[in-house]
C-alpha cells in the first residue's frame, strides 16, 4: 500500500480518457505509472461510469498495491446509505477490496449535511473499505467544519496560474498548517493558459529553455507544493510533464509567478450555495 508521503509529484487525471478506444490509451497510462505516477483519480461522473469501467483493464496490468486510488462521491446523495452504495459500485467495477482515498466531489452532490456524510466515510475507514479521507470543491469554512469532525488528508480543488482563489481565501495555507495534501485539477487549464502567451510565461520559457506548461507545472509542484492532476495519453507529453519537475527557477522568478494575477478570473463570483451561479468546479472554464 502506498502511504500519503510516498505519492509521486504528479497525479494521473482521467477526464476525457477515450473509453471507446481505450486500447489506444492503456499503454500510455502504464507508461505514466512506470515513470512513477502512482495517484489515480476516478470519477463516476465521467461518461456515466464508462471511464471507471475501462480502468479495470489498467489495474489488471499493474500491481494494485503500487497505485493509490482516489474515488469521488457524486450526485446525488439522498440518504446515508447512498455513500456505501456508491463506494461498493467502485469496488465492484474495479474488482478491488478497498480504495485509498474517498472524497465528496463537492457540497452540491449531497442532499444531507456534510457532517453526516463524513461521519459515514469515517465508518467506512474503520471497517477497512477506505484508507484516507479527502474533500473537494468546498470553501474554507466547510473545510474547517469537516476537519473538526474527522481527519482530512487530501483536498482537491482548482488551482493554476490564473485561478488562485483557494490561495486567496486561505485554503492553501490551512492545508499546509494541517498536513492536508492539496491536489489541483486543471493546472494548465487544458492548455488554454499557454495559448494566451502571457509575456511572463513567454519570458520564463525562453530563459529556462522549457515550454510554458513546464514553467507552470514546475511552479505549482516545486514552489507551491501542490500535486497537479494531469490527463495525458501521449508519451511525449508525459515525458514533458515529468521533466517539469527536474529544474529549478530563481526565487525572483517564482515570486513573479506568485504575484501574477488575472482580473477576469479574480472578478468571478463563486456561488458556494449552488443557486445557479458559477460553482467553483467551473471557475477555470469561464474564459478561453
Amino acid at each position: 500500500m502506498i502511504k500519503k508521503e510516498n505519492l509521486y509529484k504528479i497525479g494521473i487525471g482521467t477526464w476525457k480518457i477515450d473509453y471507446e478506444h481505450f486500447e489506444n490509451d492503456i499503454d500510455a497510462l502504464v507508461y505514466s505509472h512506470n515513470k512513477g505516477e502512482n495517484y489515480l483519480s476516478l470519477y463516476m461522473l465521467y461518461n456515466n461510469g464508462e471511464v471507471v469501467k475501462q480502468m479495470r483493464k489498467f489495474l489488471d496490468k499493474i500491481d494494485r498495491e503500487k497505485v493509490f486510488i482516489n474515488v469521488n462521491l457524486e450526485p446525488t446523495i439522498k440518504e446515508i446509505e447512498d455513500i456505501e452504495k456508491q463506494l461498493d459500485e467502485y469496488l465492484k467495477i474495479l474488482d478491488i477490496k478497498y480504495v485509498d482515498n474517498l472524497q465528496i466531489h463537492g457540497s452540491f452532490v449531497s442532499e444531507i449535511p456534510l457532517v453526516e456524510v463524513y461521519k459515514e466515510i469515517k465508518r467506512l475507514v474503520d471497517i477497512g473499505k477506505v484508507r484516507y479521507i479527502g474533500i473537494s470543491n468546498v470553501n474554507l469554512e466547510q473545510l474547517k467544519e469537516i476537519s473538526s469532525l474527522v481527519r482530512i488528508d487530501f483536498f482537491e480543488g482548482v488551482y493554476n496560474l490564473e485561478c488562485k482563489l483557494y490561495e486567496d481565501i486561505g485554503v492553501l495555507n490551512y492545508c499546509k498548517e494541517n498536513d492536508i495534501k492539496f491536489i489541483c485539477y486543471q493546472p494548465l487549464r487544458r492548455n488554454r493558459t499557454a495559448r494566451r502567451n502571457y509575456p511572463l510565461l513567454v519570458e520564463l520559457a525562453l530563459k529556462y529553455n522549457k515550454t510554458q506548461n513546464q514553467i507552470i507545472l514546475n511552479w505549482i509542484i516545486n514552489r507551491k507544493n501542490i500535486m497537479p492532476l494531469i490527463k495525458s495519453t501521449n508519451i511525449e507529453r508525459i515525458d514533458e510533464n515529468n521533466e517539469s519537475i527536474n529544474f529549478k527557477m530563481s526565487d525572483d522568478d517564482y515570486n513573479k509567478l506568485d504575484d501574477f494575477r488575472n482580473t477576469e478570473f479574480d472578478n468571478v463570483k463563486i456561488d458556494w450555495d449552488c443557486n445557479g451561479g458559477v460553482t467553483i468546479d467551473q471557475l477555470a472554464n469561464q474564459f478561453e
